[in-house]
C-alpha cells in the first residue's frame, strides 16, 4: 500500500456513511471498478495524454455511474491522474475497513512458501504485537535473497536479507 493509495481510501471512508451496509457496499463497488480500470485497455485510455480529463470522467460516468458517489470519487481519481493507484486504493479501503472491525492485515513476502504451522505462528505474533485478530495473506517472492517481509497495515517490517544487511551499514558506517 502507497501513500497516495491509503490518502484516497481514507477520503472515500470519510464521504461513505458509517453504517456498515454502506461500507460494504462502497467497498464492493470499489473492488468491481478497480478490476475494470485495471484491464489493459483502461489503463491506457487513461493513460493517453490526447484523451481529455473530461473524456474520462464520462466513461466513469457511463460505465460506473450508479452510485453517484463512487462515480464522483473515481471522476476525483481520474482529475488527480491517479488511475494506475485504483487496485491499491481498493485494497487500502478493504485494510481500513478491517481495521475498524478490529482485524489488522497482514501480508507476508517469503523466499519461499510457509508451511500452515510457520504462519500460525507468525499470525500470533503479530496478534500478540497488535493486539488485534491479525488476518495473513502470504505471498512467495523470489526477489527476497533470505527472509521475508511483513507488511502490517503502512508498517513494513522487514526481516529479509537485504534489510539486514541494510541495517549492518548503517551501523557501521
Amino acid at each position: 500500500m502507497s501513500k497516495i493509495s491509503l490518502r484516497y481510501a481514507r477520503a472515500l471512508l470519510l464521504a461513505t456513511s458509517e453504517d456498515t451496509k454502506s461500507l460494504e457496499k462502497a467497498a464492493k463497488n470499489l473492488d468491481i471498478a478497480a478490476e475494470v480500470l485495471s484491464k489493459k485497455r483502461m489503463e491506457e485510455f487513461f493513460r493517453d495524454p490526447q484523451i481529455s480529463k473530461n473524456e474520462k470522467e464520462q466513461l466513469i460516468e457511463k460505465a460506473l455511474g450508479a452510485d453517484p458517489l463512487l462515480s464522483n470519487f473515481l471522476k476525483l481519481v481520474v482529475r488527480n491522474g491517479k488511475t494506475r493507484e485504483i487496485k491499491n486504493i481498493a485494497e487500502s479501503f478493504r485494510v481500513i475497513l478491517s481495521e475498524i472491525a478490529g482485524v489488522a492485515t497482514a501480508k507476508i513476502e517469503s523466499t519461499i512458501p510457509l508451511k500452515e504451522q510457520q504462519i500460525a505462528e507468525l499470525s500470533s505474533a503479530l496478534k500478540k504485537l497488535t493486539g488485534k485478530e491479525v488476518t495473513v495473506e502470504v505471498v512467495e517472492n523470489t526477489k527476497l535473497l533470505g527472509g521475508m517481509k511483513v507488511f502490517l497495515g503502512d508498517e513494513l517490517i522487514d526481516l529479509s536479507l537485504a534489510g539486514k544487511l541494510k541495517k549492518m551499514r548503517k551501523v557501521l558506517s
